[in-house]
């Protein structure tokens, strides 16, 4: 069944209404008649029955954080994402499009503003050496009395997972030139008919939400609220559309540690009764990746395996099998396992330990 759309529809380019009212389409003619136009609020350019002004500011707010949005071309025609929402709360926000972020010398006034001396800029994409806002190293403003930190020019990228890839990395001033930060969602997304590619990505307005609450110091839950309140009307008004089917509902993450005693017990009693042998052979961690969390993010023990590396390179695939990017599996030694690794299902051995206390 299809879902009806609640923006305007437009009358196909070339058609023109019939002279004459008529009751069917003018086959005959080639045209049909034109729809009319659904009334656009004015203040929050959306269809009337849909308008947000009630729970957006009445002004756009000013911030200390400067935000900066390159958006994909292909991203500025989706009619629900939130860019528009973040304009008409944020007074301090640059927004560009285009495919890549500009050089100095092909955008000199953008880089002005984002490096103009007050400002320091800062890039929302993870890496080897990003910060977590919200720490003493992620411009997180200081107790007072003390000098506070500057404040940022923080660069976003908005666009698929795979847009935002591209984009990334044909923006050699980005890679060159600007630190790098992340944020540690508080939430999972609200974006619940339109799918993340992995648990802990945020839609572009919510990302911004949890970097002010960690850069405005005693402003920043409220700011966060303010931009959360119109993003959730917006979803709840489209899921009357759709149905209220969550696309984003997290999956419980395993909170058992990784015991390798344990493991190795159940292993041997596994072997035993599989072939009557308990011989040592060469023992492999299938692995993978747990709920992102940044900047730390679990590596969840999926099963042990007994057998050569070739085959626990199989075998890792053959679990992997179903499972989205991002949360596939490798092969790992026991002994290469890491610290604070934790099981997806712990084993029998493991559990009888835990209930002997």
């Amino acid at each position: 069944q299809a879902v009806p759309s609640f923006f305007a529809m437009e009358a196909a380019p070339g058609s023109e209404p019939c002279a004459e009212p008529c009751a069917e389409p003018c086959a005959a003619e080639g045209t049909v008649p034109a729809r009319p136009r659904r009334a656009c609020c004015e203040g929050c350019q959306r269809p009337a029955k849909l308008c947000l002004c009630d729970v957006l500011p009445p002004e756009p707010v000013q911030t200390r954080t400067r935000v900066v949005i390159l958006v994909h071309p292909k991203e500025v025609r989706r009619k629900l994402g939130t860019l528009p929402l973040l304009r008409l709360c944020l007074q301090d926000i640059i927004i560009k499009e285009g495919d890549r972020f500009p050089e100095p010398e092909e955008d000199p006034e953008l880089h002005r503003l984002i490096a103009d001396g007050v400002h320091q800029p800062m890039f929302l994409c993870p890496g080897p050496d990003a910060v977590e806002l919200g720490t003493e190293e992620g411009l997180h403003p200081r107790p007072p009395g003390d000098t506070p930190a500057a404040p940022a020019s923080l660069i976003f990228i908005d666009g698929t997972w795979r847009q935002a890839k591209s984009m990334v990395a044909r923006s050699p001033w980005l890679l060159q030139n600007v630190p790098r930060a992340v944020i540690r969602p508080s939430t999972n997304s609200g974006y619940r008919f339109r799918k993340q590619p992995e648990q802990g990505c945020l839609s572009t307005l919510e990302a911004v939400a949890e970097a002010l609450l960690a850069l405005e110091g005693d402003r920043g839950p409220k700011l966060k609220e303010l931009l959360l309140q119109p993003f959730g009307r917006m979803v709840e008004l489209q899921m009357a559309f759709i149905g209220d089917q969550d696309e984003n509902i997290p999956e419980e993450q395993t909170t058992t540690k990784f015991d390798r005693e344990a493991a190795l017990l159940d292993l041997q009693q596994t072997m035993e009764a599989e072939d009557g042998s308990a011989e040592p052979k060469e023992i492999f961690c299938i692995l993978r990746w747990g709920q992102r969390a940044v900047p730390e993010r679990p590596v969840i023990v999926v099963e042990l395996f007994a057998g050569s590396g070739e085959a626990a390179k199989l075998r890792a695939q053959e679990c992997s099998e179903g499972r989205p990017r991002g949360l596939r599996c490798w092969a790992r030694q026991l002994e290469d396992v890491p610290p604070g690794a934790l099981w997806e299902a712990p084993p029998a051995a493991m559990m009888r330990k835990a209930d002997d206390g």
